[in-house]
């Protein structure tokens, strides 16, 4: 081993020579130190004085009024027959002039101030629904009308472009126009026409009449000849 390193050769002992030194340490008691285990006794209490303790006992509940039965008891407040001022419901003498509350004419004055609060709360509920009603009533008319006034105008445009789906419907200006009609006889009846005044003038007619008459049969078979023809032959010319 170069010197330089030969320094670290006492850093340790001989770890084999330590092991064969030392014995394995004993348990105490014989290895039984978790095998007898005895039952925790009572903890013993100290004297601490009870006003010390006064500290972490609870508060008393505050004991509240008694609910009134109905909004009506609630709003019962007794009114001083002498002074004319509200004292609470279970109040028993006045608290501005000390009058007692519970004498005859006090107990009438009472009973008669409920009823006149009674009807006055029933007369104002009566004017709120009232109220309620003929607001939900004009809201109902205002629907009505404007849903009056869209349908109207829905249907003057429906009217004005129905002629122009008609004719996109059909291959000839000559079938639209006849859709237009109610039923099947009217048109019928509308071509027989057309083409018998046509030959009428054709055959009774005098100079230019019979002109007019061949004139209007032309105009009845070009109605009747598909677009799609006539733009084919617009584009050949």
């Amino acid at each position: 081993m170069s010197p330089k390193l030969s320094r670290f050769l006492h850093l340790e002992k001989d770890r084999s020579e330590r092991t064969k030194r030392e014995q394995p340490s004993q348990l105490q008691n014989g290895g039984r130190r978790f095998e007898d285990i005895a039952e925790r006794g009572a903890m013993p209490q100290g004297d601490v004085p009870e006003a010390h303790l006064e500290r972490f006992k609870a508060e008393a509940p505050v004991v509240l009024e008694p609910r009134a039965a109905s909004l009506e008891e609630a709003w019962d407040f007794p009114r001083c027959v002498v002074c004319a001022s509200d004292n609470g419901r279970f109040a028993k003498l006045c608290q501005q002039c000390g009058a007692d509350l519970g004498t005859p004419q006090q107990l009438e004055h009472r009973a008669r101030l409920a009823v006149e609060r009674r009807e006055a709360r029933a007369r104002e509920q009566g004017e709120e629904r009232q109220g309620a009603l003929e607001r939900l009533e004009q809201e109902r008319r205002a629907d009505s009308e404007r849903y009056a006034y869209l349908l109207e105008k829905l249907r003057a445009e429906e009217q004005s472009y129905r002629g122009w789906r008609i004719f996109a419907r059909h291959s000839t200006v000559g079938t639209g126009l006849l859709a237009l009609l109610p039923n099947t006889l009217t048109r019928c009846l509308t071509v027989a026409g057309y083409v018998g005044v046509c030959a009428g003038l054709m055959r009774f007619g005098t100079g230019n009449t019979r002109g007019v008459g061949a004139w209007l049969l032309i105009v009845f078979v070009l109605l009747f000849v598909p677009r799609s023809a006539l733009r084919h032959r617009w584009r050949l010319r």
